[in-house]
């Protein structure tokens, strides 16, 4: 069952808060999870010790990737070219919700690069920016954490089946939507 994860539990087993906090600052769902898993079972961790070391890594690598993308805006705009479609759904995103997307990009699959690099590029306030990404990272580490420490086990074999069942999942999604569209025509 955990097999997927023996890596990952062993890093963080071994190496504690420093692996939870290298994970937290490139992306860390999966980190936060497992570490809250771990918490509950009373291994290593703490539940508030997860929860300021993932949001002290966050800040950091947020606030990275946004001054690259301000400082650096040629080649960020190189490198999302590269990634054409996740670089226009960030902008329509970005258009739609403002601000907002800087709260919700973590709980996106595939958005937070992109997304903060494209938020640095668009000259948006850098305290605007740290004001709306401590809001977002809190949200994120809270509802990661907590998953992990109360649904443990359960959490991790919806994403185990989630992961080998990709296409299911997209399929039901799909259907979800579709579904959806067809309701709202109807009225």
């Amino acid at each position: 069952m955990l097999s997927l994860f023996a890596w990952p539990i062993h890093l963080l087993l071994k190496h504690g808060y420093l692996a939870l906090f290298l994970w937290s600052v490139t992306e860390g769902e999966i980190g936060l999870m497992l570490s809250g898993w771990l918490a509950s079972e009373g291994q290593v961790f703490t539940y508030k010790g997860i929860i300021a070391i993932a949001i002290s890594g966050a800040i950091i690598g947020d606030f990275t990737i946004f001054i690259t993308g301000k400082l650096f805006g040629k080649k960020a705009k190189k490198w999302l070219s590269r990634y054409k479609e996740k670089e226009e759904f960030v902008l329509a995103w970005f258009k739609k919700w403002g601000s907002l997307v800087i709260v919700f990009e973590r709980f996106v699959y595939g958005t937070h690069i992109p997304a903060l690099l494209t938020v640095g590029m668009s000259g948006y306030p850098f305290w605007k920016f740290i004001i709306f990404d401590i809001v977002g990272v809190v949200l994120w580490a809270f509802t990661f954490t907590s998953v992990g420490f109360y649904f443990g086990e359960s959490a991790i074999n919806i994403i185990l089946f989630a992961q080998k069942n990709i296409f299911l999942v997209l399929f039901v999604i799909l259907l979800i939507v579709l579904y959806r569209k067809g309701k709202n025509s109807l009225s």
